[in-house]
């Protein structure tokens, strides 16, 4: 063994990946600013990658005979790392299915009635429940300019009585029994507007009474 080979410095595991993940967020923060409008959530989608940089580090330390410190020190800065791509994950999860939502110039509105939204940019969920009566319309109208909208209506008992992946045009539901209905919303990069409205049923007029002869 040489002098220089003796007196080699060495690092603890996991300074590398915690050196690479520092910059990616803060180059991820710096394009969140400069271009507020551009789609980051890729940025959550690559958290498991701070698992694979972890990984090849202490393969290539393994491999290059011993240059890389395994002490306390290291282990607790492994353990930070895989929970930070662990909470990523669950991020980048919720942000695909879960109550997530991200709209630029939005607006809307929701009554006892009518449920609408324009958007340029709607990406996530949305929701809006109205009371209705046996033998009302919902009627329903869905413009999508760009990506898609889909849309799912459900009783108070969880039953899907309309379900589209995507929709666009107009739509018209009957309802088959009086109670809560919820409307949700899912939308992927898109830009569009829908309106949905509570028609009452129609009244049967009172039968006319016939005089006498």
């Amino acid at each position: 063994m040489t002098a220089s080979e003796a007196v080699r410095p060495q690092r603890r595991v996991g300074t590398f990946t915690l050196g690479a993940v520092l910059v990616a967020a803060g180059c991820g923060m710096l394009v969140s600013l400069l271009w507020p409008r551009l789609e980051i959530g890729w940025l959550l989608k690559a958290s498991p990658l701070i698992l694979v940089a972890l990984g090849v580090e202490t393969l290539f330390s393994a491999r290059g005979g011993g240059r890389v410190k395994y002490d306390w020190l290291g282990m607790i800065l492994c353990f930070l790392l895989v929970g930070a791509a662990m909470v990523f994950y669950t991020a980048a999860w919720a942000y695909e299915n879960g109550e997530f939502f991200n709209a630029g110039n939005c607006s809307r509105y929701a009554d006892e009635t009518s449920f609408r939204m324009d958007y340029e940019f709607f990406n996530g969920f949305d929701s809006h429940t109205l009371r209705l009566n046996r033998s009302d319309v919902l009627e329903g109208r869905i413009d999508t300019y760009g990506g898609w909208l889909e849309v799912e209506i459900s009783d108070e008992d969880g039953e899907t009585v309309l379900d589209g992946s995507p929709l666009n045009g107009d739509q018209s539901l009957e309802i088959p029994r009086t109670g809560w209905y919820t409307i949700l919303v899912h939308g992927r990069r898109t830009s569009g507007e829908f309106a949905f409205t509570r028609v009452p049923a129609e009244e049967t007029p009172p039968a006319e009474t016939e005089g006498a002869a």
